[in-house]
């Protein structure tokens, strides 16, 4: 069986050295965003500082000013319906460069239905990788609809023929 740590695979660690994804949690209600060293680092922040949780504006302000407004609606649409998001953007690190990152991401209610926590994983894209393409949107869709409606045998086969495409149609390439 094929789990979702098994994209992380999808890139030539040797090729493209900087491939580790991260995870993030956001406390909505105190506006912190907590991540790890790999999200630190792909959005030019400081790791001990990510850690300890810093506000959302701290991450938006990383993205590139052209996808901030995209990135900001599917943001805002996950909240308001709770569906599960993915998205590709432009990250800027320490050194001021922008690369392509891709986030999945969900919002999380409490007992009141107040929107509370939305976590997720970001991942690096080599450098050469468009955004995305269709055919690259609509499986991973599928998959968030297959993993929303609890059918896990189908988002495995889903995520299976993910790993068995021609991944250097998208700028990555399969490992051996």
């Amino acid at each position: 069986m094929t789990t979702i740590a098994d994209l992380d695979c999808l890139t030539d660690k040797d090729e493209y050295p900087v491939c580790e994804t991260g995870f993030f949690t956001w406390d909505i209600v105190a506006n912190l965003l907590y991540s790890d060293g790999a999200v630190a680092e792909m959005f030019g922040l400081d790791a001990t500082e990510t850690a300890s949780g810093l506000p959302v504006e701290a991450y938006i302000s990383r993205i590139h000013p052209e996808d901030q407004p995209a990135a900001a609606k599917i943001i805002h649409h996950t909240i308001l319906t709770q569906e599960p998001e993915h998205q590709s953007y432009r990250a800027r690190r320490a050194n001021g460069a922008f690369h392509q990152v891709m986030a999945f991401g969900r919002c999380f209610r409490d007992k009141n239905g107040i929107p509370s926590l939305y976590a997720g994983i970001i991942l690096p894209l080599p450098e050469e990788a468009p955004t995305a393409t269709p055919l690259l949107d609509h499986c991973l869709a599928a998959y968030d609809i297959a993993l929303s409606e609890g059918n896990t045998a189908v988002a495995d086969h889903i995520l299976e023929a993910l790993m068995d495409m021609n991944w250097k149609n998208t700028g990555c390439s399969r490992p051996n």
